[in-house]
């Protein structure tokens, strides 16, 4: 039975006002200067004598957590930056953490090039990265690698996320998956994400494991009551399959959700597979926005931020009710990816930048260290050699794509003209 209950809600202070992230449902729920002072003195005496405004506001917060009275508030304030050039938090609120580099199944377009020699983290480098982690008021940690199953020291490592109040995401192929670790799983994490790159046939190519092997895991996963999550990666080859996955998904009775990921051409990727740029943009978003609108009858949906550019398209269809929900690239700006040498570079997949090493500097200064803000400069600098982007009134949440790879475009071709002028360099 999952444990995250026990952990203590989270108040992280932000420009803004401050976010409270409750564990137990993974909710955000970003307040206002008033309403974080007023959490904040709620978190030292939930005794404090309320005005009609202040039980109101705490009223709000009561109906927006799983549970607010009688549990603890771990309070982050740290010293926030004045405006940078891209909208950016006080810490990341997501590390994506590749804790090893081992993997025996040797998958055709593994994007860290993983291999049964690759080394796992240390548990002394990843007891030190999560305590960093914590004290920055990180909410999550993706727990990835190579095979996340292999690292000897997962228990422990799981273990330590829950008694920092972190919640560990794991994905996985299930290799490795015995009961033992299935059941801390199940304990420990808030989900699990499993690849599906097509049905059938299509699943072997990509993947060693197989997909009878697939469909193991997943059952093995849903009977212990662990949240799944399927995890599809578009390509040019992939997208040609999407009414087949959309299908299998609306089959499977008890997902807690499917993220489509945009593909990027890293590790042995670089050589297996199109990024969705090459293809019409306005047959992608179309696609993308109908798979979208089918399987939200039936589960959550989510895509990550590479292809925000690909689902806002021309169209005004998101702008209204989903503008919320968009987000351009997070990366140094709402999470970072950790190497298991403890490299630190603005995602997982940009491991020509890195921006710093927690063994020799604390994740708050890499954060805001020159490093890190001219990541920041560039990924704006890039939007504004595009007049395309400056005048489009969605680029408050799009950023105008990756500011580092060619992934996607959007239906005025924006990043097609960015290819044709050049790239910016880091």
């Amino acid at each position: 039975m999952s444990s995250l209950a026990e952990l203590p809600l989270l108040l992280r202070a932000e420009s803004f006002g401050g976010v409270l992230f409750d564990p137990a449902d993974a909710t955000f729920l970003e307040v206002d200067r008033e309403a974080f002072e007023l959490l904040r003195g709620y978190a030292v005496d939930p005794g404090l004598p309320l005005g009609p405004e202040e039980a109101r506001l705490l009223g709000e917060v009561r109906e927006s957590v799983t549970r607010l009275d009688g549990r603890p508030i771990r309070v982050v304030d740290l010293a926030r930056d004045g405006p940078g050039p891209v909208p950016t938090l006080s810490a990341p609120s997501l590390v994506d953490f590749q804790i090893t580099d081992r993997c025996h199944l040797g998958c055709p377009h593994c994007y860290a090039d993983s291999t049964p020699r690759g080394a796992h983290a240390t548990l002394r480098d990843v007891e030190l990265a999560l305590e960093q982690i914590a004290e920055v008021g990180a909410f999550q940690v993706a727990l990835g690698g190579g095979e996340p199953l292999l690292h000897p020291e997962l228990p422990r490592i799981l273990a330590r996320c829950h008694a920092l109040g972190l919640v560990p995401n794991l994905t996985t192929s299930g290799f490795g998956l015995d009961d033992r670790t299935l059941g801390l799983v199940g304990r420990y994490c808030g989900a699990v994400g499993l690849s599906l790159e097509g049905v059938g046939e299509p699943f072997d190519r990509y993947r060693a494991t197989g997909f009878a092997y697939f469909r193991r895991t997943l059952a093995r996963l849903r009977a212990q009551g662990v949240p799944t999550v399927l995890q599809v990666t578009l390509n040019a080859e992939t997208f040609a399959r999407l009414g087949s996955i959309v299908e299998f998904c609306r089959r499977e009775e008890g997902l807690y959700g499917v993220i489509f990921l945009a593909f990027k051409p890293v590790g042995r990727g670089a050589s297996f597979g199109e990024p969705l740029a090459a293809l019409p943009a306005r047959a992608v978003h179309e696609r993308l926005q109908a798979a979208f609108f089918s399987l939200a009858d039936v589960t959550r949906v989510g895509f990550d931020c590479c292809l925000t550019p690909a689902v806002t398209g021309t169209g005004s269809d998101f702008d209204a009710h989903a503008a919320r929900y968009l987000e351009g690239c997070s990366a140094l700006r709402s999470s970072v990816g950790l190497l298991p040498n403890l490299d630190v570079l603005p995602c997982t997949f940009t491991p020509t930048h890195c921006v710093g090493n927690l063994r020799r500097q604390h994740l708050r200064e890499i954060w805001s260290a020159l490093a890190a803000r001219g990541f920041r400069e560039d990924m704006a600098a890039r939007a504004r050699g595009r007049h395309a982007c400056g005048s489009c009134a969605k680029y408050d949440y799009c950023l105008g794509g990756c500011p580092v790879m060619d992934l996607v475009d959007c239906s005025r071709g924006y990043l097609r003209a960015g290819r044709e002028g050049g790239r910016v360099g880091h």
